[in-house]
């Protein structure tokens, strides 16, 4: 009797690249041509059910597989990383306002601080949970039984990194410092089974990003005046993420991990 011939690696792993490929078009369609907000959000949650079918099609399975299977503790995770990453983003603000890197002169309008609070909430929610599906989530799921979790920690960040000359110019500071995000939210995956602590962590900083610097150049909850930049402003932006990740360790004691099957799990 015949044992079942295995599915050959090279054409799995082929399905997995193009499966990332049109993923990562799809949620960079922004970048190249402008939308108005609501068809901005409503791209960004059909990622959900086409990351969903990709993820079948690639032999990953579904959104639970690929990190959002709901399981105990999933919003304890959420929360705790939304919290923490909120705090240290803001605390990298307070630390360069201390220091000189710009003045408040006051704050916006009540009204508009209200619309710019409901439009960083649900955005930056999209925005962070898209990323982690596909940068995370995905690459886990399909490597996951091939690589080390060391190797998809550091394979994951690099693609972060590089997944963002589609809208940023990178030097060696800012990659230096979407490297340390990157290892965070890799780390979180790796601890937890799920995407939920990387997704409360990449929301709380982008929620608070926003806060401080708003969206299209409009500005944030405070009316600023930017001061000469210095060098060492940047340094203050690396350490402080730099102490976010050592302190993530931390924070890995209150948080639970899945029991469902997710991007840990070498798919069938």
């Amino acid at each position: 009797m015949h044992e079942p011939t295995p599915q050959p690696l090279m054409p799995r792993l082929l399905w997995g690249v193009m499966g990332f490929a049109v993923l990562d078009v799809y949620l960079n369609v922004p970048t190249f041509v402008q939308l108005p907000p609501v068809a901005w959000l409503g791209l960004y949650a059909a990622f959900f059910p086409l990351a969903h079918a990709v993820g079948r099609l690639t032999g990953a399975g579904g959104l639970g597989p690929l990190g959002l299977a709901l399981h105990r503790g999933w919003g304890r995770n959420l929360l705790w990383g939304f919290v923490f990453c909120a705090f240290f983003w803001a605390l990298k603000y307070a630390v360069l306002w201390a220091l000189g890197s710009f003045q408040i002169e006051g704050l916006r309008p009540s009204g508009d601080i209200v619309t710019l609070a409901l439009q960083a909430a649900l955005a930056m929610f999209l925005s962070s949970a898209t990323d982690d599906v596909l940068v995370r989530g995905y690459l886990f799921r399909h490597l996951s039984g091939r690589l080390s979790a060391g190797a998809l920690v550091a394979l994951t960040t690099l693609v972060y990194v590089l997944n963002h000359v589609w809208y940023v110019h990178l030097t060696l500071e800012s990659s230096l410092y979407l490297g340390l995000m990157g290892v965070m939210f890799a780390l979180a995956l790796a601890r937890t089974g799920s995407l939920w602590l990387s997704i409360g962590l990449h929301w709380g900083g982008n929620v608070v990003y926003r806060f401080y610097d708003g969206f299209d150049a409009q500005g944030g909850v405070l009316r600023r005046v930017m001061l000469p930049e210095v060098s060492w402003h940047e340094g203050v932006k690396l350490g402080v993420t730099a102490l976010a990740l050592a302190a993530l360790f931390l924070l890995f004691r209150f948080t639970a991990r899945s029991e469902r099957e997710g991007p840990l799990s070498a798919p069938g």
